[in-house]
């Protein structure tokens, strides 16, 4: 199955409705969706919110992203 291509600005609306559903507790996080030449892509959460996010919430942001991975590629 081909990976749908996608807009930085959407893979972070989309990240961040994820972890919102997931009940997540962390403020509004400030992301960036950047390239990776690992990974294909990766979100960078800016130090003014990453000083709120707990060890729980970094956890479940990896695990959106792991997700999300598998089925989107960043457009350019």
């Amino acid at each position: 199955m081909a990976k749908k291509r996608i807009s930085s600005v959407d893979l972070e609306w989309l990240i961040l409705e994820e972890l919102e559903g997931r009940g997540s507790r962390t403020p509004r996080l400030t992301l960036a969706i950047v390239p990776d030449d690992k990974r294909g892509w990766r979100a960078v959460v800016a130090a003014s919110s990453k000083r709120f996010m707990s060890v729980e919430n970094q956890r479940e942001l990896t695990a959106v992203q792991n997700r999300l991975r598998l089925k989107y590629e960043l457009r350019s």
